[in-house]
């Protein structure tokens, strides 16, 4: 897959979200706003897919749940840890019930999601699959 790898924070779109986390200047509604903005009839381009599995980490990390990219967030911070309480404090309960779903969107079918499509024909669908569920918060 190119500059993309398998975990959630390999490719320029997750990091650059990580980077709005880390420098505070992350929007939950804003995010919303562009990506409904964004959306087309329930299919998931490849930047918003990795957008989303990106969310869905940074959600389980911020509320101490597992999560295996808890390491290259630290080493992408520059930093031993990091306080993402002013992130999670934007969500609401219905919001992480949003992101489970529309995560569930991009992890189901190439139909609904190009992130899918393209890891299928990469021959890697089944590791990446397998990774990118533990970005279900």
């Amino acid at each position: 897959m190119g500059a993309w790898g398998r975990k959630v924070f390999q490719n320029d779109t997750a990091l650059d979200l990580v980077d709005e986390v880390l420098d505070g200047t992350f929007d939950l509604d804003e995010f919303r706003k562009d990506f409904r903005r964004e959306e087309d009839e329930g299919y998931l381009d490849a930047s918003q897919g990795a957008a989303l599995l990106a969310l869905g980490a940074l959600v389980r990390i911020a509320r101490n749940e597992d999560h295996a990219d808890l390491d290259v967030l630290l080493e992408h911070a520059e930093a031993e840890e990091v306080d993402l309480t002013d992130f999670i404090d934007q969500f609401s309960d219905e919001d992480i019930q949003t992101l489970r779903e529309l995560i569930g969107v991009v992890i189901r079918e190439p139909s609904s999601s190009e992130l899918y499509e393209l890891w299928e024909e990469s021959g890697e669908l089944e590791q990446w699959l397998e990774y990118s569920r533990q970005c279900l918060p």
